[in-house]
């Protein structure tokens, strides 16, 4: 992995604990003088003059060129890439950590420039109090926002200590919803499993986090200890579960991804400049009967995992197509303690495939009951989930 700068793999731009890698800080801007910036540099030094002669108002000139710097940005109309001041640089860098208070929910902009909530974590404060995906965030206690403005949101969302409250106004389905959220610790713990009937194991991934400063456990730790505890069990066939999977560390889901897979590639990336960065798994595999579930929300770094076992083979697919996101973002910091998000490569699967936009279509696609769509997965009965009793079908084949 790169140490000069975090490079992330997820769905969306986060209000929680979606993991990043983490690397070591120091990476200078270097601005380039062309007839663009001339022409920039004179416009703004005219406007200035007016200010200064005529404005009735007091101004932060500091804050003007922030602002300036983040529509130049913003300008490039691509919603992974973006610039961030100083605070809030500070609270998405909190928020790439795995542990943080928070209301625990991902969010990501919509195509009508929205603030589109893409999945609460499981046990959160937002999952209790029952966001759903698709929820659009509007209002901020008492503010109105919109996609534009959403670094500002996420940052008004977290911006209290553990036990208060932010009240939320939220569109779902053209009506307005409000509801009081308690701000909490958000747990990292992202990987759980159970024996099911006819010596089948099932793991539910919901998130690829690193560890913590000071701890081993990461997504990848966790995934092993439950997968060996499936094996004392007598687990001979294996479901894993990425539904309202928003994605995370990609040496995290290169991890696991080894560990399942043959000797061969798992994912590539390929950069602007052209070259082709490869990430590969040994010889050892799970070699068991395995599927896989997915839906709309599953995302990024469980795409690659997803694309990974689909093209080896490995597992049958099954659910809805997946979100749709195959690319890969830098975090970069600066010197003044601000700091952009860039999308830097497109990835790939091992057969060559890339998702972005379009998903992984599972090899057999199962609807959820007309009653319980919109349900997050963890919360439908397993006798009432058709998606994982068509996975149980599939197996016991």
């Amino acid at each position: 992995m790169q140490t000069r700068t975090k490079i992330i793999l997820t769905s969306v731009i986060t209000a929680v604990s979606t993991a990043a890698v983490m690397g070591a800080v120091g990476c200078y801007a270097m601005i380039y003088k062309s007839s663009v910036f001339d022409k920039f540099e004179k416009k703004v030094s005219m406007i200035n003059r007016y200010l200064e002669s005529s404005y009735i108002y007091d101004y932060d000139e500091n804050e003007m060129v922030e602002s300036a710097v983040s529509g130049y940005v913003d300008g490039l109309d691509e919603k992974y890439t973006h610039y961030y001041t100083p605070n809030q640089f500070k609270t998405y860098n909190e928020s790439l950590q795995d542990s943080y208070v928070g209301i625990g929910v991902v969010v990501s902009l919509n195509k009508n420039d929205q603030i589109e909530v893409i999945s609460p974590f499981e046990g959160s404060s937002a999952y209790e109090a029952g966001v759903k995906p698709g929820d659009i965030i509007v209002n901020v206690d008492d503010e109105e926002f919109s996609g534009s403005s959403m670094e500002e949101a996420i940052a008004k969302i977290k911006g209290g200590k553990e036990g208060t409250t932010v009240k939320i106004k939220f569109m779902r389905d053209g009506k307005p919803i409000e509801m009081t959220i308690e701000r909490r610790r958000v747990s990292s713990e992202s990987v759980k499993s159970e024996m099911l009937s006819d010596k089948i194991g099932y793991i539910k991934i919901s998130a690829f986090n690193t560890n913590d400063e000071g701890s081993d456990i990461d997504t990848y730790t966790e995934f092993k200890e439950n997968y060996e505890k499936l094996k004392e069990q007598g687990a001979q066939k294996l479901i894993i579960d990425l539904r309202d999977n928003p994605g995370g560390a990609l040496d995290v889901v290169c991890n696991i991804a080894d560990e399942i897979l043959p000797e061969g590639l798992i994912t590539y990336m390929e950069y602007k400049d052209g070259h082709r960065e490869e990430f590969k798994s040994d010889k050892n595999e799970i070699d068991l009967p395995m599927a896989v579930l997915i839906n709309e929300n599953s995302a990024s770094a469980s795409e690659v995992l997803t694309g990974a076992l689909k093209d080896y083979k490995k597992a049958t697919v099954i659910g809805k197509t997946s979100y749709g996101k195959g690319v890969v973002q830098s975090v970069i910091p600066f010197s003044d303690g601000s700091g952009m998000s860039i999308t830097i490569a497109k990835y790939y699967s091992p057969n060559g495939i890339c998702i972005h936009g379009t998903g992984i279509q599972p090899d057999i696609e199962v609807d959820l009951p007309e009653e319980l769509q919109g349900e997050y997965a963890s919360n439908i009965e397993h006798s009432k989930d058709t998606q994982l009793q068509k996975a149980i079908e599939i197996l016991n084949k």
